[in-house]
């Protein structure tokens, strides 16, 4: 059990290094505060002081056990879409004793999926309407806006199909050849972070900016790993 929280303590490590290189970059994006990225460090810290307190114990505990941390503790609004996205991951590795790639690329979209690209926590219908910053990394390179009466109960094959190549290829590719929608999304992502044809210091706003950080170090460290 102890090596599945070491590999959690890895990919929000090297998520906490990452951020915190480009913490004045987040925070000159952050036009509302100032202090996204100041709050992005603290919040990643808070996790992984959280995951090590719980390396002993399977990844579902230990990311439920982070997620209460944070929500408690966190600083900044955007730290409880985290502790969501936490929580949502921690039900989807319930009963599994380690992780696997799968599980990894499950953990990156239930973080960026929880996490609205722009808007404030006291405006929820805003949040929704401005799409996460998933959708957002899907589509960065178009900066498609969302459509007039789009769904809002998540990804499904017509908005991934909707995000500008190479992102919308990838998974149309994947997606064709028999991946399900959660498995050809995170070929997607792998595509457009991994690929460098995304820079999330260029995603618009301090979440998706910060997000995508800590998704391509995710992917990074997942990657170093094999």
């Amino acid at each position: 059990m102890s090596q599945s929280a070491l590999d959690l303590n890895s990919l929000f490590g090297a998520a906490l290094q990452a951020v915190q290189s480009h913490r004045q970059e987040i925070n000159d994006l952050d036009g509302y505060n100032g202090n996204h990225g100041d709050n992005m460090v603290e919040n990643l810290r808070m996790i992984t002081d959280a995951l090590q307190a719980k390396q002993a114990q399977p990844p579902a505990e230990a990311l439920q056990y982070a997620g209460q941390k944070l929500q408690s503790q966190g600083r900044g609004g955007t730290s409880q879409y985290y502790a969501r996205g936490l929580n949502q991951a921690a039900e989807q590795l319930q009963g599994h004793e380690s992780l696997d790639d799968n599980d990894v690329m499950s953990l990156v979209q239930s973080l960026l999926g929880a996490i609205p690209s722009q808007g404030h926590p006291q405006q929820p219908q805003q949040l929704r309407a401005s799409g996460s910053v998933l959708e957002q990394v899907l589509g960065l390179g178009g900066q498609q806006q969302p459509q007039p009466g789009q769904a809002d109960d998540g990804l499904d094959v017509g908005d991934v199909l909707g995000a500008l190549l190479p992102a919308g290829l990838a998974f149309l590719q994947a997606h064709q050849s028999g991946a399900d929608t959660a498995s050809a999304v995170g070929q997607a992502l792998m595509g457009a972070l991994m690929g460098g044809r995304v820079n999330p210091l260029q995603a618009g706003t301090p979440r998706a900016a910060a997000g995508s950080l800590v998704a391509q170090s995710m992917l990074r460290a997942l990657a170093g790993r094999r």
